[in-house]
């Protein structure tokens, strides 16, 4: 049986996206079996995509977008800090967050472009608001390398993507997990992340949000945390300005 690609996708002025699979290996550095080979494998991303910095901090499920607008070291080595999303203006430098079941979120507009981590905390928390400010925020500087419009036509022209995630045909979560996303219920039930991440999305300002890839827990071509517990590794988000 082949295995499952890469979902590349391009994103509003000129940026581009990629979801990777389990064919690209475990992207992390500290959960899943093969983690020791995290770096190396994304060592080996960065330069298949042609990019002179691949950034993503430790992810914490807040609410946390890194601005990167310098890069002081080439390379996939992960920052230091904190955050559950980057946003650069900062040409061929991606920005990437990892998922096991949670939403990869890539933000693009003329001049800027994010990758967002969002679990039902980070979607309770804003993250996906904080991701849209930070793209706004770093597209009306005008000091990205497409950026040759002001923060109100930046805006109008964000696009999302949501990538492979934890889909509404598996996933069940608690009552105090649909009370934090305003859904209340009772007992356990299904909950679509992806449909609560599109209308924060418009409710935030995008334009267009699109979808790509299919149900980590139900597809054995992508890691889930849900199905493989510990040894499940993570794949990766990851937007750039080409």
């Amino acid at each position: 049986m082949s295995r499952p690609q890469p979902l590349e996708v391009a994103l509003p002025g000129g940026g581009r996206a990629l979801f990777t699979t389990r064919a690209q290996g475990n992207l992390s550095t500290a959960a899943g079996e093969g983690c020791e080979e995290g770096r190396a494998a994304r060592e080996r991303l960065c330069a298949e995509l042609g990019l002179r910095r691949l950034c993503a901090g430790p992810q914490v499920h807040g609410a946390l977008v890194r601005r990167v607008r310098a890069i002081d070291r080439p390379g996939a080595q992960p920052l230091r800090e904190p955050a559950d999303g980057c946003a650069t203006s900062l040409p061929l430098v991606g920005a990437m967050v990892l998922a096991a079941d949670c939403l990869p979120v890539a933000l693009g507009s003329p001049g800027a472009v994010a990758m967002v981590h969002a679990g039902w905390r980070g979607l309770a928390a804003g993250v996906l608001e904080e991701g849209v400010a930070a793209i706004r925020e770093l597209a009306s500087e005008g000091e990205g390398w497409h950026a040759r419009a002001g923060s109100g036509a930046a805006l109008a022209e964000i696009g999302a993507v949501i990538g492979p995630c934890a889909g509404a045909c598996c996933y069940e979560a608690g009552e105090e997990v649909h009370v934090a996303l305003g859904r209340p219920g009772e007992g356990r039930a299904k909950l679509d992340l992806r449909a609560i991440a599109r209308a924060r999305l418009l409710a935030a300002g995008v334009r267009e949000v699109r979808e790509v890839g299919g149900c980590t827990i139900c597809d054995a071509g992508l890691f889930s945390h849900r199905r493989e517990g510990a040894r499940a590794g993570r794949q990766a988000g990851v937007a750039w300005l080409s």
